[in-house]
């Protein structure tokens, strides 16, 4: 599968949580290095949850930046 084909469907901070093809859920996050995408696999009940538990690493991801 190539990037191109992903397609996005919910978006949060520098992530997003999409499709490849009918059946191939993914969450796609930036790299800190140019902004550079990274996919990786999930579950249907993950890409369904993903409002709950982008949150989540946001906050932890703010507490740990602040604690450095």
């Amino acid at each position: 599968m190539r990037y191109t084909d992903y397609i996005r469907l919910k978006t949060g901070r520098y992530q997003s949580v999409g499709k490849f093809g009918d059946d191939i859920y993914a969450y796609e996050v930036l790299t800190w290095i140019a902004d550079t995408p990274e996919y990786h696999q999930i579950s249907r009940e993950e890409f369904e949850s993903f409002e709950t538990w982008s949150q989540e690493y946001m906050t932890d991801l703010k507490k740990t930046l602040r604690n450095h």
